[in-house]
This record gives structure tokens, sequence and C-alpha cells, in this order.
């Protein structure tokens, strides 16, 4: 909630200050000096007009200073036509930091049985004072909320669940902010948004106290998880006692002091927007035309970024949250690369690239796919980078790269098959790998390295299919090579064909299938248009057989399949 707590928060309990009631000739009634505590934070009204209300004058202030054991009851039987909050203010201390905060001019249409039909505020500030002078300050633009329940809003707050089934209840149906400003002295650093909306909040009570869980907040250091190791728990159940429809953030820009100092870094995005948010999970989070521009003088931005099915719960288990579905679009980088001179630059950019994971077992899919749509490295801005100085050797200005690759485990056959593995470079030509593994059970999927790590040793290769096509990356070691060796291009290949027969003959050994191989790659030396190689074992090969037997020994006991287009 932004702000549409304020006014059901008031609700509270113990008597700081003496408040009196006073009725207007119009009927309006006036309450004055209110002062309560609710979850930790001190709430103050100096004053507040009500018109058309339902309860008499003491029961109306008793829902700010009575007793809360029976609030939500009192509140089912409040109606007003309206309420007006000319100022309102809170303080509270999370761990060794005071936040302080202040509405203006909240008003109030339409109080029926507890529930406010619209709320709107002129603006608010926010302070977090910490020790040694650290600040931040965050100014909230004009606000609006429509179908706040009171009475839930008290429950959640006030409440401890002890039904591990209660059932989440409508909270909010909509609220939104025209702008927010932050100004964090500490990190010295900037924010300024526009338009922020959030609709459909459900909630319930939480099993910690909120309070309790912003004092461990408050206190927890980074370098010593151990200190609360229940933190993450309670934090997950606490974000699963809510429901969002949606948030959206729109022109957000963020500016703030790096290295040097003298010369800022600027964050900027379009759009943030999530949706779904349920279970302590997101159904959709999108991230749209993203930039930063770094203080070294590097930028890096992307038109999208996106998830999907993302289960905070699975980081009980495993380091980063479980998903179905992961994106980025657009992506566009220039960076410098001091290690290799002053001017080298590292630029690159991607068209786009996905993943999608399914059929979740434990805390890993059996399922997965993923591709990668033109990888474009700038090789000729890195200089002469010994990672790039081959490849410039060759003539390759850049580098365009694509990939894909997709598996599955499929639990009747206690197999996990690999296909397509595939890489394609421009100009270089494509590489296509099939793999079948056997004897995979679902332990290999188990949360437990110990158990995961023993099934996956206990697999083994079934089958291996490798196909080349395109022979523009070999072309061009011929051609560098025959101009290093001051000879022909057709004498390279004649002696890479040659050498290549005899390294399949050193590693494989003499056999017929060795020979079978040799010939094919030879082949595909001299004429670089397509080549299949596959190896096939029934029994299939495990870790255990690769350790022991020679390679020569192991080609021997499998189908082979080699072969050239000439």
């Amino acid at each position: 909630m932004i702000f549409g707590g304020a006014l059901a928060l008031s609700a509270a309990a113990p008597l700081a200050l003496l408040p009196h009631a006073t009725r207007a000739a119009d009927g309006a009634l006036g309450l004055d000096n209110l002062t309560f505590t609710l979850g930790g934070t001190i709430y103050r009204i100096p004053h507040l007009e009500m018109k058309g209300a339902s309860l008499p004058a003491q029961d109306v202030l008793a829902l700010f200073t009575g007793d809360t054991k029976n609030i939500e009851e009192r509140l089912a039987r409040f109606t007003a036509k309206s309420v007006v909050i000319p100022t309102l203010s809170t303080e509270r201390k999370v761990g060794d930091a005071t936040e302080r905060a202040s509405w203006r001019d909240l008003v109030v249409d339409g109080v029926a049985g507890g529930r406010i039909a619209a709320l709107r505020a002129a603006g608010a500030e926010q302070t977090v004072e910490r020790p040694a002078g650290e600040a931040t300050r965050y100014v909230w633009g004009a606000s609006q909320a429509r179908g706040v329940d009171l009475r839930q809003l008290v429950h959640v707050a006030n409440a401890v669940r002890l039904d591990p089934q209660e059932a989440l209840k409508p909270m909010i149906e909509e609220e939104s902010v025209d702008s927010l400003a932050i100004a964090d002295k500490d990190a010295r650093m900037t924010m300024k948004t526009g338009r922020l909306v959030m609709t459909g909040v459900k909630a319930r009570a939480l099993l910690t106290p909120p309070s309790q869980l912003f004092e461990r907040i408050g206190r927890l250091d980074p370098d010593k998880t151990e200190a609360d190791p229940t933190l993450l728990k309670d934090l997950i159940e606490a974000l699963a006692s809510f429901d969002v429809g949606a948030i959206e953030a729109r022109d957000i820009v963020a500016t703030g002091k790096g290295e040097p100092a003298d010369k800022p870094y600027t964050i900027s995005a379009g759009r943030f927007a999530a949706s779904r948010i349920a279970g302590a999970g997101v159904g959709d989070v999108a991230l749209d035309n993203f930039s930063l521009q770094s203080s070294d003088g590097g930028r890096i931005a992307f038109t999208r970024f996106g998830l999907r099915d993302a289960k905070l719960a699975s980081l009980l288990d495993a380091p980063i949250p479980q998903l179905s579905h992961i994106e980025l679009k657009g992506l566009d980088a220039d960076l410098p690369d001091g290690r290799i001179s002053e001017t080298s630059r590292m630029k690159f950019n991607i068209t786009d690239v996905e993943a999608n994971f399914a059929d979740f077992r434990e805390i890993a899919p059996t399922k997965l796919s993923a591709r990668l749509d033109r990888l474009a490295i700038d090789l000729a801005a890195r200089g002469e980078a010994p990672s790039t100085a081959q490849f410039l050797a060759l003539g390759y200005r850049a580098l365009d790269l694509s990939a894909a690759l997709a598996g599955e485990w499929r639990e009747k056959t206690q197999e996990a098959v690999f296909a397509p593995l595939r890489v394609e470079g421009r100009d270089m030509g494509a590489a296509t790998l099939k793999v079948t593994f056997g004897n995979v059970s679902g332990a290999v999927f188990s949360s437990m390295a110990l158990v995961s790590k023993a099934a996956a040793l206990a697999a083994s290769v079934k089958s291996v299919e490798l196909t080349l096509e395109g022979g523009g990356l070999i072309d061009r070691l011929l051609a560098l090579e025959a101009k290093q060796q001051k000879g022909g291009v057709e004498k390279a290949r004649a002696e890479y064909a040659k050498g290549a027969d005899l390294a399949v003959a050193a590693v494989l050994g003499g056999g017929d299938k060795a020979k079978k191989i040799a010939d094919a790659v030879s082949a595909y030396i001299m004429k670089p248009r397509k080549l299949m190689v596959r190896l096939a074992s029934e029994k299939g090969i495990n870790a255990f057989d690769a350790l022991a037997r020679k390679p020569a020994e192991l080609l021997e006991g499998m189908e082979v399949e080699a072969a050239a287009e000439r």
C-alpha cells in the first residue's frame, strides 16, 4: 500500500494524548488530538472532520482510542458520507533507523460498513534517518485509492494468523500515485518515477507480526545470514499472505555518484510491471526500455526483460527462484575494457534470447528449451585482445552467433534427451549435437547435492550425433594457413585432411569404425558441405566406463555411422 492504509490504521489502540470530539452546527463531527499506536507505528491526527457518521460521537472516537479486540466489529457498523484529514503523520523504529511520514489533505468519500469507496491525498513525504546523519527522503505526489476495506487492513495489521488455511480477502481494489521522488543522502542517489498503480490487493493475517519482521530486517547483516536463519522462510510466508492483481511503474529515472565521483551514473526504464502476484510468486514481470549509463562511460540497454511464473518459495532450496520463462530483447552494450587498453571496448548486442522451463521435479525442470538469436560481437572494438586476435586474423571483424537448446527427461524410459544443441555462426557454419542419456532416475533432480551427484554418475550415454554444416570457418582457416606458409589453399586443405585422418586414428585407434570416422572427417575438410557422425550404445557408457577403458575400446563396442556430403 502506498498510502491507502493510513486512515484504516488509525483504528488503533493505546491513547497517548487526550482526544476529544465536537459536533458542528451542520452536524459534522470533529475529532482532535488523535494519537495511537498500531504495529509498532505511532499515528498522529491533529484534526479530522466527518460528515454523515452512522455512529454516535463517542463510538466514532472509540474507533481510534478503544480496545482493538473488537475494532473489526465496530468498523463493520461504521458508515460516513465523507472524512477530511488535513494532516496525518506517522513514526516508527526499524532497527537503528527512524521512519517518519506525513500525508496532506486526505479526503475520504463514501464509508459503508467499514469499506471506503474512494480516498485521495494531495501528497506525502517520508524520511528514513539512520545514525551518523544518513537519511533517505521520499516525496509522493497526489494519490488515489478506491475499494479500501478498513476491517481487513486492521485485521492484517493487528492479528496473528492462527488458522493456516485462513482465506485471503479483498483489501484494496486500486491505488495509484502520480509520482515519486527518492533522495538517498548516504548512497548519493536520487530517483524519480511517473505514475505508480497497484490493483486487486488481497491479504490475510501473518504468522509473524509485521513489527517483528521489520525489526529483524533492520538488524539483518548480509554478511552474517546465519544470525537469523529463519528470516527468509518467514519473509516468504509473509509474501504468500498477499495477492496483488498488478503493479506498474512508469518513467523511472535514477542518478547517482559513481567512480569517479564527478561522473554520475544514470539508470532509466520506461515501464516496470508485475502481475498475478500470489503465493510468494509472480505470474508475469516485465521491464521495458531499460538503459544504464555508467560513470566509466559504459552503456547497456535493452528493450524488454521478462519473467513468467517465478516462485520465490523455491529460494528455500535453491539459489535462484523457480520460473517457467525468461526473455531478453534488443540488448545493446558498449563497455570499456581497461584490461586491454584505454581505448578497448566490449561492444555487443543481442536481438532476442529466451528460455522456457517446465514440469519441475523438486528444484529442477524436466523439460527445457532455449534460443539465442543473433549475438553480435564487435571484435575490432576490443583491439589486440588475445581472445579476439585469432578471429581478426581470419578476417572476422565481428562475430554473429545464434544458438538453440532443447532437453527433456522421460520418466517412463528413464532417459534424458538433448536435441538439438545447435550453434550457428554467420560466415562460419553450424554445429548440431543430439545426445541421449540412459539410466537417468528422478533422483538427479534432488535438492540434496549428494543424491543428485550420485544419480548423475549412474547415468550413461546411449547415443551422440554430431552434424556440421557449411565450411566458412574451415575455408578461412585454410586461407590463413596458406598465406602463412606461402602456399596454395588446396595444398593446405589436403594437408589438413591428412592430419585429421591421423589425429582420429591416434585417439580412436586403427579399427574399421575409427577409419569410417576418419574418412568422413577428411572428406568434409576437402569439401565442407555437411558431416554427420553418430555413435550409439544400447547398454550405454557411464562415467566409470569412460575412466576405466580407452576410447578405442569404447568405440569398438558401439554402433558407428559417419558420412560426409561429397
